[in-house]
């Protein structure tokens, strides 16, 4: 899929340099040019033809609300999304068609917005970003999938799930690498709302959710990795794939830090 093509019209430069590192971050937008009021964002519609105006409403020389006719007119096929301070019914009729988003999103909350706006985020169902690593069987395969997670996170700004992900993902690809006797796969992917980690081997069968059981004794390796996936995980579950099964579990996703 190409890139959303991102115009930013807006007077506050800080603003602007936030909208553009949180789209970039996240991939999938190409910021084709910035403008400070709304005579140069018009200028900038007309030469770019964007996929996606952000305006602002209240700006020097030439405010939103003027601007707005002035850009569909010069870019018909760009969808308008207003970013303001003011309030959306304030302005109802004056904007009418198009998206209109607060400011006060947090960058996260932004992205997903403009996302779900432009109708991309059901074309890739949710997905926002995956990592993966392949693990051998062996018993220090756990220890290298937590230092993965741990990287993935960071990257991710969702380091404070750092310490259940790690623990999960260390239980399942110990019960991949020495109950199944398998190579394991681990996936992380960054949804909308939640982090989601797959580990992927070649076993059997492993109990559903509803079939998992406290450890028969407090040191009891035996169903402790589902026991705790159970416990701290959202929600959880069991798929069976050709040649093994998946275990999967969601944690939710932090936010981030606030757009002024």
């Amino acid at each position: 899929m190409p890139p959303i093509r991102l115009a930013i019209v807006d007077d506050s430069s800080d603003l602007r340099f936030m909208v553009r590192a949180a789209v970039e971050s996240r991939g999938g937008f190409e910021v084709v040019g910035e403008a400070t009021n709304g005579l140069e964002g018009v200028e900038l519609a007309r030469r770019e033809q964007p996929d996606v105006v952000l305006l602002d409403l209240d700006m020097p020389a030439m405010g939103g609300l003027d601007a707005l006719p002035l850009v569909r007119e010069a870019a018909p096929d760009a969808q308008v999304v207003v970013l303001s301070s003011f309030r959306r019914s304030d302005y109802e009729r004056e904007v009418r068609s198009g998206g209109y988003l607060e400011k006060g999103l947090t960058a996260r909350q932004l992205v997903d917005e403009l996302l779900t706006l432009t109708g991309v985020l059901q074309l890739v169902d949710g997905v926002l970003a995956t990592a993966t690593k392949g693990l051998p069987a062996d018993t220090r395969s756990a220890g290298e999938a937590r230092r993965f997670v741990d990287e993935v996170l960071a990257q991710w700004d969702c380091a404070q799930l750092l310490d259940d992900v790690q623990l999960l993902v260390s239980e399942l690809v110990t019960n991949a690498v020495v109950h199944a006797g398998s190579e394991a796969q681990v996936a992380v992917r960054l949804l909308p709302d939640a982090l989601r980690i797959e580990v992927v081997d070649r076993g059997g069968d492993a109990p559903l959710p509803s079939e998992v059981r406290p450890p028969s004794s407090p040191g009891a390796e035996s169903g402790r990795g589902l026991f705790l996936v159970e416990s701290l995980a959202t929600t959880w579950g069991v798929e069976r794939i050709e040649g093994g099964k998946s275990v999967w579990f969601e944690v939710p996703r932090p936010d981030t830090p606030r757009i002024a």
